[in-house]
């Protein structure tokens, strides 16, 4: 059975010691424990219900006796509307910080005054403490550091930091543009940082996402998934977009050449920003 590369669950080992999971106090990914595996896995839709799972787990008392009243709760909490069915969404997925800003698991000891409770999980604490994304292995430090400067929000931090092509994709054709790699510590500046930001909020407000059951690239029927491909010339006329990557990875459905002509402004105009303040701020 195929699984999806933000849920693969191999353990996987990485050079970087940037952790992608948990990088600051500002913000945390949970697509592994399958934070976005839902139709419609829309910010209004995810953080209610990360609400009222956090609230429930903290009212439970001490003890995995009282996890079986605690499954059931969320059961009838969650969608139930999968977009992958054989991917386990974590019922002890929820906010680990009293601000709320993070998302993470309730079981681990370092919301439990020490004791680890993830062997009451479905993967187990050592598949939970030892699990790698791909993001690990296919960013360049540089790209991680990079989104973890800009984004300040666990929902749109999630679904950026996981998607590999709409990061590499982005910064690939800034640094060919300026002929050198970025130096990431230079997006921590509010003018670049905030451009940045721009990119990666189109995860959660662009207005071409096609309205099928998609997250991303991936395309899901039943119990599979494949790989979307923009039909530029069956369905627009014209051999392609040299944003392709990007608009593929945003979800996108084109009905016109003007949509997309569209689109693709959206995106030259923000990395032309990215280039002219980098440009002016590292001269």
């Amino acid at each position: 059975m195929k699984s999806l590369p933000f849920s693969d669950r191999k353990v996987k080992v990485s050079s970087s010691t940037i952790h992608l999971c948990q990088p600051d106090n500002e913000k945390s990914c949970g697509a592994c424990c399958g934070l976005y595996n839902w139709k419609g896995y829309s910010r209004t839709a995810l953080e209610p219900l990360l609400h009222k799972k956090t609230e429930l787990f903290n009212s439970l008392e001490d003890g995995s006796e009282s996890f079986d009243h605690y499954r059931m709760r969320v059961e009838e909490l969650s969608p139930h509307k999968k977009l992958f069915k054989t991917i386990y969404n974590c019922e002890f997925l929820g906010f680990v910080d009293k601000e709320k800003k993070k998302v993470g698991c309730l079981l681990h000891p370092s919301v439990n005054h020490g004791s680890d409770r993830r062997d009451d999980s479905f993967y187990g604490k050592e598949l939970c403490a030892s699990h790698e994304c791909p993001s690990y292995i296919h960013l360049t430090d540089q790209e991680k550091k990079a989104v973890i400067y800009s984004a300040d929000d666990w929902y749109i931090y999630g679904l950026a930091i996981t998607d590999i092509d709409f990061i590499k994709e982005y910064f690939k054709i800034i640094n060919n543009a300026l002929g050198e790699t970025i130096n990431p510590e230079v997006i921590k500046k509010p003018e670049l940082k905030r451009i940045v930001a721009d990119y990666l909020r189109l995860k959660e407000e662009w207005d071409f996402r096609s309205t099928k059951s998609r997250f991303g690239k991936y395309c899901f029927s039943y119990a599979e998934y494949s790989i979307y491909k923009i039909d530029y010339q069956k369905k627009l006329g014209i051999k392609g977009s040299v944003f392709d990557k990007i608009l593929v990875s945003l979800g996108s459905e084109f009905n016109s050449s003007t949509e997309l002509h569209k689109a693709e402004k959206i995106i030259k105009t923000n990395i032309d920003r990215f280039i002219a303040v980098y440009t002016l701020l590292t001269a």
